[in-house]
C-alpha cells in the first residue's frame, strides 16, 4: 500500500513538472518571439545562456552538489559536456530565427522530429536494434514532417528546414548523454555544458554585428526571463524523467503543441490549421508507437 501511494505521488509530480516545464519552455519561446524584431538572435541566446544558470545555481544548492562541482573531472567528461553545450547553442540560434520567421506553433510542432533521428542515431551510435514498429514509427513521423513543410506548395519557406537541424542536434545531445558515466550527476552535467553554450554565445557575440543596446530595465529584465524560463524548463523536464519511466511520462511532451498553438493565437493571432493538419497527427502518431515499443521491450526484459 505504502509503494503504490508513493509511485501515485512520484506519477502526479512528474506529470506535474512535465506540465508546467511545457508551458515555460513555450513562454520562453514567445518572449523570444515577442523581442525577436529588436534585438539579435545572438543576443538573446546569450541572455538564455546567461541567465538559465540562475535556476541550476538553486538546484546545485538545494541538492549540496556545489561543494563537488570541480571534483572528479575528467578530459573526456568535458568534452562530451562542450558537444552538448554546443549543440544547445546551436540549437538556441536556429530555433530563434526559426520561430521569428514561421509561425510558433508550426516551428515548434517540427522539432518533435527528434524522437526519430534518435531512434536513427541509436543504430549507429549505440548499436541497437530497431524492428518494424519503430522504423514504420519513423517513417510515419517523417511524412508528418513533410506533410507540415509543404516543399511543393506556396506556403513552404526554407526557415522550416531549421525546426528539423534543431531536432537532429537535439537527438545529438541525447546520444552523447549516454556515453557519460552515470555517476555524474544531472546537475554537474547542465553546469558544465551551460557554460560551455555560455561560453560560445558569448565569443559570438564579439565575432558578429547587428546587436542592440538594451537601454530600458524593462527590457532587460524580460531578457533574463528566455534564460530563467528556458532554464528552469530544462530541470523540470529531468526531473520528471527522473521520477518515473521515460515511457510513462514522455507522452506528456506532445502537450507542447497544443501550448505552443494556443498562446501563439492568443499572443500573435497564429493559427495555422492549414499547415500543421493532417501532418501533426502523424507525428503524435509515430511518437506514440515508439513510447509504447519501448515500454514493451522494458517490460518484457523484466520477465
Amino acid at each position: 500500500m505504502i509503494n503504490f501511494l508513493s509511485n501515485q505521488k512520484n506519477t502526479f509530480l512528474a506529470i506535474t513538472a512535465m506540465v508546467i516545464g511545457v508551458i515555460f519552455i513555450d513562454i520562453h519561446g514567445l518572449i523570444v518571439k515577442f523581442l525577436g524584431g529588436e534585438y539579435s538572435t545572438i543576443q538573446l541566446a546569450l541572455f538564455r545562456n546567461t541567465f538559465a544558470i540562475i535556476p541550476l545555481i538553486l538546484l546545485l544548492i538545494y541538492n549540496k552538489e556545489s561543494s563537488s562541482l570541480f571534483n572528479n573531472l575528467t578530459k573526456k567528461f568535458i568534452l562530451f559536456c562542450i558537444i552538448r553545450g554546443s549543440c544547445f547553442l546551436l540549437i538556441n540560434v536556429l530555433y530563434y530565427i526559426a520561430i521569428n520567421n514561421m509561425e510558433f506553433a508550426t516551428a515548434s510542432t517540427l522539432t518533435f522530429s527528434s524522437t526519430f533521428f534518435i531512434v536513427i542515431l541509436s543504430i549507429f551510435f549505440l548499436s541497437d536494434k530497431v524492428g518494424i514498429y519503430r522504423w514504420s514509427a519513423v517513417i510515419i513521423g517523417f511524412i508528418g514532417v513533410v506533410m507540415i513543410m509543404k516543399p511543393n506548395s506556396s506556403i513552404f519557406s526554407y526557415y522550416s528546414i531549421l525546426p528539423i537541424l534543431v531536432a537532429f542536434l537535439w537527438a545529438v545531445q541525447v546520444i552523447v548523454l549516454k556515453f557519460i558515466p552515470n555517476n555524474y550527476s544531472t546537475g554537474k552535467i547542465q553546469f558544465y555544458s551551460l557554460s560551455s553554450s555560455f561560453l560560445g554565445s558569448l565569443l559570438l557575440i564579439f565575432f558578429t554585428t547587428g546587436h542592440t543596446n538594451i537601454e530600458s530595465q524593462g527590457d532587460f529584465f524580460i531578457l533574463s526571463l528566455i534564460g530563467i524560463f528556458g532554464g528552469t524548463a530544462a530541470i523540470l523536464f529531468i526531473y520528471s524523467y527522473r521520477l518515473i519511466a521515460a515511457s510513462k511520462i514522455a507522452v506528456f511532451e506532445y502537450l507542447a503543441i497544443p501550448s505552443s498553438f494556443i498562446l501563439a493565437w492568443i499572443f500573435f493571432g497564429e493559427a495555422p490549421f492549414d499547415q500543421l493538419f493532417p501532418g501533426v497527427l502523424l507525428i503524435v502518431f509515430a511518437g506514440l508507437i515508439i513510447i509504447w515499443r519501448d515500454k514493451n521491450k522494458k517490460a518484457n526484459k523484466k520477465i
